[in-house]
């Protein structure tokens, strides 16, 4: 029988964790609920999930934390908050957050990002061959990324962008292709939030903007993964 999915779900107010839970549980998840920031931090250090749902203003502690923890343990998680500024927002996705769902907010668009985080995070059943561009080596089975034989801690999103790019080599692919390919679409996602996870990526892999080895910057029209594939 195939496992549930675990989920971490860290939310001091009561009422909104009780529905949340709820309707995710009625999807199938298994959610493991914690209403402060210091025994969600025991959790994540000593409990296995396959993604993670962080408040930001959290007794005990706060959520930024709890995602920085998350994103080392390449954990995809989910920040909800009541902030709502771009430059919040985009704090959260420089420490590694891989989508962000501002309060009040409807529990089924919640349900609706996890699965659609899930969906591009969850290993594939089948194995596909590694691709080597030089240094660089991407295994899609395992979703191991490494450089000069250097593992690379890359979030769900950074991966995601990364395959996406490889398996286009040479070709331009513009923001909004982006937001469409990774993330399914959402009308939220803006050019600057793709901008931010870009940079996030091209500092793991040591790529130049001015001098890129693997992802150059076209203008005005968008990214385009220049290595060359190796045997």
């Amino acid at each position: 029988m195939k496992n549930k999915v675990s989920i971490i779900y860290v939310e001091d107010d009561a009422s909104s964790a009780e529905i949340l839970t709820l309707y995710l549980e009625r999807q199938g998840y298994k959610v493991n609920h914690f209403d402060n920031a210091a025994d969600a931090k025991r959790a994540l250090a000593n409990l296995n999930f396959d993604l993670a749902i962080f408040d930001i203003m959290l007794p005990k502690g706060d959520g930024m934390e709890l995602l920085q923890l998350a994103v080392s343990k390449q954990l995809p998680s989910i920040m909800v908050t009541a902030k709502i500024t771009e430059s919040e927002r985009l704090l959260g996705f420089e420490l590694g957050a891989d989508d962000y769902v501002c309060k009040p907010y409807s529990p089924r668009e919640v349900v609706s990002r996890v699965q659609a985080l899930l969906k591009r995070t969850q290993k594939p059943n089948m194995v596909v061959d590694t691709l080597k561009f030089g240094k660089l080596e991407i295994s899609p089975h395992n979703k191991l990324v490494t450089l000069a034989s250097k593992p690379l801690k890359l979030t769900a999103l950074e991966y995601a962008l990364l395959i996406c790019l490889a398996k286009r080599p040479l070709q331009i692919v513009s923001r909004e292709q982006l937001i469409t390919l990774v993330w399914q679409g959402a009308t939220d996602i803006t050019d600057r939030t793709v901008d931010t996870h870009l940079a996030n990526l091209r500092k793991k892999l040591a790529d130049s903007k001015k001098s890129p080895i693997f992802i150059a910057t076209h203008y005005g029209q968008g990214y385009q993964f220049i290595a060359s594939k190796t045997a």
